[in-house]
């Protein structure tokens, strides 16, 4: 048993060595740069600014009038509204600077919850700081850097772990509400499927958990099930109006396609302990997943993993098992039982991109490693070491890193595998030479497990060098102004149009989009940070109808939602626009004349099907100027007159009109049409009508009115007592003391 003078020993160099390697894998952070690759730029910076904006104004950010005509902002989990750590960054650094101190802050969060797991799981210290390292500091978490939901989820896993153990073993109030709390603050952070395999890798712990008494592992299953709902509770503000936004989404269509997008492949699984195995990949949205884009763990790890897995005591089960589980699941369309499940079982099938439950499987083969390289210092005891073995090791190793690449080359493997080969028996060679190495004595075991554990961390840090580390960009160049506000009216009374892009393809040749002009581009979502509303946006998930109205392109929607800017990198999109100016890269930026007001009053109205409003909407001949096409409400057939709507006052939440009726109308306003929106007329409640398509629209008699608009969801407020509840109820539990008798 190590006492707390040893503890100390050995704390204080895992403390430097865990900064000094922090520090060596994000160096560039020290030069004054900034993660800004892929989404962090197109979703986190501006979601961070419009949470910076609503924080500061102290309101509660429900919903985002800029992108897709407005969308709900805390029912998009990612958006981590009620994420106290985002909060903390956000108000410190601001929007841009946050994001690389949250993956900073997370990364090593993440590392210290897996060593302090491994302890909890009795491993050696030594081992522990492998398994810490692997998860934590890794290159597939650097590069996760990106997506920055899912870091912020997977660096809970470790207490999330251990305190599912402590209600394993200690069955108490104080293991089942850190369980909780800790799930809750998953959730929050934005990435379900992560809390969900962490809440599938917790029941394994509790099942495989060693016990005599008959029922007592259905109990501890059930103990820890328990606390998991709970969390689920807690952040049942979070999850109500997200499970709202789903339903009224593309997602819950039944011929979603998304669902095996991007799942991992065989070579991709290899790619986790031999570098460069998968490369060169195939098309973005291909066979090949492109979401993380290094899955690599490290040779020794995955090593040692498959050894603790063989010779690890019976507490390594669990997590075997859910590495078996994970990899299956993350391999998505290239197993069909695992597709199976993916595509038919919840919540499985409420969910995208397989590839995300093998960060699942990479902490699960971290743990594991730890109880290889704890399996490889009791082996040291019987294993007679000499130089002679050591001598016939090395040349081992040297002749396998000779033959290997041929090997390769017969095994029809991947072009880039050949020259990742000598990695794996390098490694695996310099691990056989400190085991056989005959020096230590009594004290073997002990030496050989720091050894290799020395060994794994190297690898570790060597792998970035090797691979590459994420994209950076000088702060600098973020926090460069958006020039072209200057040909913008001040508060724009239409909206713009923008280029919409999908993530960018690395396959694709040329420049391509870059982080140094997405704000000059307004690559979407980045207008939200210059708070313009925009027809077009990016992230998921994606609102009904936006693959045919928002992302169509075509000029009768245009003109219905109020386009009056449009912003393209090349020409303008129509002949009749008015150019205002062509930045040196081709970017241009035009103005139209035709674009209807924001809000409108029509003397007509037909109750129509989704279809025929649709092709409505997309008639060239625009008949919306004139009618209404609603999914309900009464019809209307007025002639036609001139009447006036004034804006009053707007915020995200809210929107107030002065109408003036010149008889019976409809006021259709160009937001999205929106559960949780209430309207009154001079103050009565009034229905919202769907109206062409996605738009909404409220009937009001002839004559002057108030028109009011409200975002009060009921899906926000019944989670918000739900949460306030289970976090009452918590306190209450955690501060209630027994009477002494």
């Amino acid at each position: 048993m190590t006492t707390p003078r040893a503890r100390g020993r050995a704390g204080l160099p895992t403390v430097v060595g865990l900064l000094a390697l922090l520090a060596f894998v994000y160096w560039p952070v020290l030069g004054g740069h900034l993660l800004a690759g892929r989404d962090l730029f197109r979703i986190f910076i501006p979601d961070s600014a419009f949470l910076l904006e609503s924080l500061r104004a102290g309101e509660v950010p429900l919903w985002n009038p800029y992108p897709r005509l407005g969308q709900p902002f805390a029912a998009t989990l990612y958006s981590q509204v009620y994420y106290p750590p985002r909060w903390a960054a956000v108000l410190l650094t601001g929007p841009i600077v946050s994001m690389t101190v949250m993956q900073l802050a997370h990364v090593a969060l993440a590392a210290v919850g897996v060593f302090l797991l491994c302890r909890k799981l009795r491993a050696s210290w030594p081992a522990a700081v492998v398994a810490g390292a692997t998860f934590g500091l890794s290159t597939m978490m650097t590069r996760l850097g990106t997506q920055q939901n899912l870091v912020d989820a997977a660096a809970w896993s470790g207490l999330i772990l251990g305190a599912a153990l402590d209600a394993t073993h200690r069955p108490g109030r104080g293991p089942l509400a850190r369980l909780a709390v800790y799930g809750a603050l998953s959730l929050f952070a934005g990435s379900p499927e992560t809390t969900l395999w962490q809440g599938l890798v917790a029941v394994l712990v509790a099942g495989f958990a060693p016990r005599r008494v008959t029922g007592a592992r259905v109990r501890a299953v059930a103990r820890v099930t328990g606390g998991l709902a709970l969390s689920g509770l807690l952040a049942g503000v979070a999850l109500l109006p997200t499970a709202e936004f789903a339903r009224s989404s593309l997602r819950m269509q039944g011929d979603w396609p998304w669902r095996l997008v991007w799942s991992t492949s065989w070579p991709q699984v290899l790619s986790a302990l031999w570098p460069l195995a998968d490369w060169p990949r195939g098309s973005y949205w291909g066979e090949d997943q492109w979401f993380i884009l290094s899955l690599f763990l490290g040779t020794l790890p995955c090593a040692f993993a498959v050894l603790g897995a063989v010779r690890g005591p019976r507490r390594a089960r669990p997590f075997a098992v859910g590495a078996l589980v994970l990899v299956a699941l993350s391999l998505g369309r290239h197993f069909a039982p695992a597709a199976w499940v993916l595509l038919h079982v919840p919540p499985f099938s409420l969910f995208r991109y397989p590839v995300k439950y093998f960060v699942g499987a990479a902490l699960c083969v971290s743990v594991l490693s730890a109880f290889g390289v704890d399996a490889l210092g009791r082996l040291a005891r019987r294993l007679r070491p000499s130089r002679t073995r050591a001598a016939v090791a090395f040349v081992g190793m040297v002749g396998a890193m000779a033959a290997i690449g041929p090997v390769a080359r017969l095994l029809s493997m991947r072009a880039s595998a050949e020259a990742g080969a000598p990695w794996v028996p390098l490694c695996l060679g310099l691990a056989a030479l400190v085991v056989l190495w005959p020096r230590g004595g009594f004290a073997r075991p002990r030496r050989v497990r720091q050894g290799v554990a020395m060994l794994a961390v190297l690898e570790v840090a060597a792998s970035h060098a090797l691979l590459g580390r994420p994209q950076y960009t000088p702060l600098k160049t973020l926090l460069r102004p958006f020039s072209l506000s200057v040909f913008l009216p001040q508060p724009l009374p239409g909206r713009i149009s923008v280029d919409i892009r999908s993530p960018e393809d690395p396959t694709r040749a040329g420049k391509g989009d870059t982080i140094e002009r997405s704000l000059e581009r307004l690559i979407p979502n980045r207008f939200v940070e210059e708070r313009l509303p925009a027809l077009e946006g990016f992230g998921a998930p994606e609102p009904l109808f936006s693959d045919v109205f928002h992302e169509a392109g075509q000029r009768p929607l245009y003109d219905l939602v109020g386009i009056t800017h449009y912003l393209r990198q090349g020409p303008p999109p129509f002949d009749d626009l008015e150019l205002l100016n062509t930045a040196d890269d081709g970017t241009t930026l035009s103005r139209s004349s035709t674009a209807l007001p924001r809000a409108f009053l029509v003397q007509r109205a037909r109750v129509v099907t989704d279809a025929q409003a649709l092709a409505a909407v997309e008639d060239v001949s625009q008949p919306f100027r004139h009618t209404a096409f609603l999914a309900s409400g009464a019809p209307l057939e007025r002639p036609e007159c001139t009447g006036s709507v004034a804006w009053v006052r707007q915020g995200a939440r809210h929107l107030e009109l002065k109408v003036d009726a010149c008889d019976e109308s409809y006021l259709v306003v160009s937001d999205s049409h929106y559960p949780g929106w209430t309207a009154t007329v001079d103050g009565q409640e009034v229905p919202i009508h769907r109206a062409d398509l996605v738009l909404r629209a409220v009937r009001v008699p002839r004559g002057l009115h108030t028109v009011r608009f409200d975002y009060h969801p009921l899906s926000f407020r019944l989670g918000l007592a739900l949460s306030v509840l289970g976090w009452m109820g918590l306190a209450a539990v955690a501060l209630w003391r027994p009477r002494a008798p």
